[in-house]
C-alpha cells in the first residue's frame, strides 16, 4: 500500500566512478504516496551525448528521445511499487525479505528501500536522499544477517540469498563506506539442494558449449567471516561471481536487465516477452547486432540442453561499457532446474514452452525478424549442441554438482528434438549400433 504523509525526494544519478556523476532526475513521493520520476532539464540539455539511463527512453532520433523522456506513463506509480525501471533495481526473494525485516514493523514502501540501498545498485545508478526523512524505526523482526553483521545497504536481483562483497583470489571482505562490491557471494539455499554446486557446474558447461559466462569460483563457506550459522548448515560452499558491472578502481559500468527494458513488474518477467522478443531486442539495440544475436541463440540452446527452466527476463542484461552503446552482458544465473522445477521453459520459443519440441526448424519463423541468414542461425544452434555433446560428459566427471543433477541433464538428451537432429544416434538414452558419438548416455 502507499505510504501517506511522508513526502520526499531522491536524487537519481549515473555515477560511473567515484569522481564522476551526472544527475539524471529525481524520484518524488508526494504526501498522498504517489511516486513520480522527473527527468532533469540539465540532463535533457546534454542532447545525444547524454549518458544512457535506459534504452526505453532512448529513441532513434533526438526528437523521439525527448518525447520518451517527457512521457509520464512509465514514470509514475501509486502504491508501494516504484516505476518499473527503478523497481527492477531492487532485490527480490530472500534478500528483499531480509531488508524488509530490517526495516521492522514501521510503514515503508519501495521508495524507502531504494533510498536505503541507493548507494550500491546494479549498474551505475545511484539514488540519494535529498528531501524527507527515513521511515520511523520499528522494531526489527530479525538481527542483521549479512556476512558483515551490519544492515543491508546494497541491491542485487534474484531470489537466491546473495551479498555484495569485495574480493580477490584469497579473501572476501565487505565494501568500505565509499565502495561498492565487485563480486556477488551466493549462499546455499534452504529450498534447493546443492544450488551453489549446480550453478557452478552449469556455468562451466555453458562455457564449454561456447557461451560467454560470468567468471565464478567456489569458496568454502567456513572461510568467509561472519556467515550466519543458518547458512553454514546448508552446504559446504558459497559461489563467488565476478560482477560485470564493476571494474577496478571502484568503477561502475552501467547495465540494464531485460525486465527493465520491457517494463515488466514482478512475475511479468515470465510472460511480458518471449524468447523471440529477446533475440529481436538484442538485434535491434546491440552495438554488435549479429555477434550478440548469435550469442543470445547459443544461450537459449544451452538453457534447453541444461534444462534451465527459470530463464526469465531478469536473467538477460545489456551492459554499456562506454555509458551509451549496448552490448549483451556475460551470461549469469544459469542453473539446471531439472531436479527442482517442472521441465518447461520460462519463456516461449517459437510458440512452445516444451524444450523437447525445439529444433532448428523453429528458427524459420523468427529469422526474418532478426535479419540474420537462416542458415547462419541453424549452423550456430547445431554447433552449440555439438560442442555440448562432445565436451560435457567428460567435464561432468570433475564438476561438483551431485550425481542426481548430472544424471538429470545427460539422461534427458535423447528426449530433445534438437539433440536428435544433430546426433541421430542418441535416441531415448540408446546409441544406434555402429555410431561412434562422443556422448553415450
Amino acid at each position: 500500500m502507499a505510504v501517506p504523509n511522508r513526502p520526499g525526494i531522491l536524487g537519481i544519478f549515473l555515477r560511473p566512478s567515484a569522481d564522476r556523476e551526472v544527475r539524471v532526475g529525481r524520484m518524488v513521493r508526494d504526501a498522498t504516496g504517489v511516486i513520480t520520476f522527473e527527468v532533469d532539464d540539465a540532463y535533457v540539455r546534454l542532447g545525444r551525448a547524454r549518458p544512457l539511463l535506459s534504452l526505453t527512453w532512448h529513441g532513434a532520433t533526438e526528437k523521439e528521445s525527448l518525447e520518451r523522456l517527457a512521457a509520464r506513463g512509465d514514470k509514475i506509480t501509486h502504491g508501494r511499487m516504484l516505476p518499473p525501471y527503478f523497481d527492477n533495481l531492487l532485490p527480490e526473494g530472500a534478500l528483499l525479505d531480509l531488508v524488509e525485516k530490517e526495516f521492522g514493523t514501521g510503514s515503508f514502501d519501495n521508495y524507502d528501500v531504494l533510498a536505503r540501498l541507493g548507494g550500491d545498485l546494479p549498474g551505475a545508478v545511484v539514488a540519494r536522499r535529498e528531501v524527507g526523512d527515513p521511515p520511523p524505526k520499528g522494531a526489527a523482526t530479525e538481527p542483521a544477517a549479512a556476512p558483515t553483521g551490519k544492515p543491508i545497504t546494497f541491491s542485487l536481483a534474484g531470489v537466491q540469498m546473495k551479498f555484495s562483497m569485495r574480493g580477490d583470489r584469497h579473501r572476501l571482505t565487505a565494501p568500505g563506506a565509499d565502495e561498492s562490491g565487485d563480486v556477488i557471494l551466493k549462499l546455499p539455499s534452504e529450498n534447493f539442494s546443492h544450488l551453489v554446486e549446480n550453478e557452478y557446474t552449469s556455468l562451466a558447461l555453458a562455457r564449454l558449449a561456447g557461451t560467454d559466462v560470468s567468471e565464478a569460483r567456489l569458496v568454502e563457506i567456513e572461510t568467509i567471516e561472519g556467515v550466519p550459522p543458518q547458512f553454514m548448515e546448508l552446504g559446504r560452499y558459497a559461489l563467488s561471481v565476478k560482477r560485470f558491472d564493476r571494474a577496478s578502481g571502484n568503477v561502475r559500468i552501467h547495465t540494464e536487465d531485460f525486465a527493465q527494458l520491457a517494463g515488466a513488474m514482478t512475475d511479468e518477467k515470465y510472460y511480458r516477452w518471449n524468447q523471440e522478443t529477446i533475440l529481436r531486442s538484442i538485434r535491434r539495440f546491440s552495438d554488435d547486432p549479429v555477434g550478440d544475436t548469435l550469442e543470445g541463440l547459443r544461450r537459449l540452446t544451452v538453457d534447453i540442453l541444461l534444462g534451465n527452466c527459470d530463464g526469465h527476463l531478469k536473467n538477460w542484461s545489456f551492459v554499456y561499457p562506454d555509458g551509451r552503446r549496448a552490448r549483451l552482458s556475460p551470461a549469469y544465473d544459469i542453473v539446471s532446474t531439472l531436479t527442482y522445477l517442472k521441465d518447461t521453459m520460462a519463456l516461449k520459443f517459437s510458440g512452445t514452452k516444451d524444450p523437447r519440441l525445439v529444433d532448428t526448424g523453429r528458427l524459420l519463423r523468427i529469422a526474418p525478424f532478426l535479419d540474420v541468414d537462416l542458415k547462419v542461425l541453424e549452423r550456430e544452434m547445431r554447433a552449440t549442441v555439438r560442442r555440448a555433446l562432445d565436451t560435457w560428459p567428460a567435464a561432468l566427471k570433475d564438476l561438483p554438482a551431485p550425481d542426481d543433477i548430472k544424471d538429470a541433464i545427460t539422461s534427458r538428451f535423447g528426449e530433445l528434438a534438437l539433440v536428435r537432429e544433430v546426433r541421430p544416434s542418441i535416441v531415448r538414452g540408446h546409441v544406434v549400433e555402429g555410431e561412434p558419438p562422443s556422448f553415450r548416455p
